[in-house]
């Protein structure tokens, strides 16, 4: 473990800002170049390539405390073998094609220590991943596992860059999120997870995330969905919840079913990422932190 790599990266990653899309695309570019084949891994439209970079980049900023998100990270390895058709092999073209973006967005502030400390964090993360990979394809091999099922085409099933101009615009993605929150937050069972939490700074952070992947700009400045919600013990059956009372948010708001069928499909993509069948599956965040688990009040009947 080297801290002081880890501290560079993250501080090199703030330092991107706005400007992570233009890395982005110099990112894919220089992947695709380079193996060809890689385009059936990362299908789609800018919106959609941009947010799959956005993820890899928050990610490494939160290896700082690397050992505290050691699971969550072979998860992430295990989704995508399964659900992305990523293989091992991958993350080295990919590292070659991060660190050539990188050098060529920061010129001279790319120096020789920062390239070492982005090839070190990656390498770490990637070590990970790739551990998670071959146990699960040796679990396939030997019949303890399913076979993989076929990778999801993403870009045509949940992402959707016209969406924003048919739901209309950035300003009702935010009133359909006040909506949802205002229930989220008086809920008796899933308003436990928002003790303490701002509901305005939630109503924007998740507005910037969708409007991004309703293909608007890309603002959203957070961590993953995975990170965020990693130390939360969410069950499916929660998550049923969730989804319902986000679609009468968007029903309330006036918008038609077929919109509403289009906005959960891409907010459903990001489920496999935070439900956990067991509370063994939080990952903490720091020393003496507790997974968070809202329990289920004995009076209360689903609607």
């Amino acid at each position: 473990m080297n801290l002081a790599n880890r501290i560079q990266v993250q501080q090199c990653i703030d330092s991107l800002g706005p400007k992570m899309d233009e890395v982005s695309r110099l990112f894919y570019r220089e992947l695709f170049r380079l193996d060809w084949r890689l385009e059936n891994v990362f299908p789609g439209n800018v919106v959609f390539l941009n947010r799959k970079f956005a993820n890899l980049l928050g990610t490494l900023r939160n290896v700082k405390h690397l050992e505290k998100i050691t699971a969550s990270l072979e998860k992430m390895g295990e989704r995508h073998l399964m659900h992305y058709g990523a293989l091992p092999e991958h993350f080295d073209t990919a590292r070659q094609a991060l660190l050539w973006a990188l050098a060529q967005h920061l010129r001279a502030g790319f120096t020789p220590e920062l390239e070492a400390a982005w090839h070190s964090v990656f390498d770490e993360v990637a070590a990970l991943m790739k551990q998670a990979m071959l146990r699960l394809s040796a679990a396939e091999a030997s019949g303890d596992k399913p076979s993989r099922v076929q990778p999801r085409r993403y870009d045509a099933t949940f992402y959707d860059p016209e969406l924003l101009q048919a739901i209309g615009g950035a300003a009702v993605v935010r009133e359909v999120h006040q909506r949802f929150y205002e229930v989220m937050f008086e809920h008796p069972w899933l308003g436990q997870f928002f003790y303490g939490k701002s509901q305005d700074a939630l109503v924007d952070k998740q507005t910037k995330f969708m409007v991004a992947a309703f293909g608007g700009p890309n603002e959203y400045q957070g961590d993953t969905p995975a990170f965020v919600h990693m130390h939360l013990f969410i069950t499916a059956e929660q998550a049923d919840l969730r989804e319902r009372i986000l679609h009468r948010a968007i029903r309330d708001q006036g918008l038609s079913e077929e919109l509403a069928r289009r906005w959960l499909s891409i907010d459903q993509a990001f489920r496999s990422g935070i439900v956990k069948t067991s509370v063994d599956e939080c990952v903490l965040k720091c020393f003496g932190q507790l997974p968070v688990i809202a329990k289920k009040p004995a009076t209360w009947q689903d609607e």
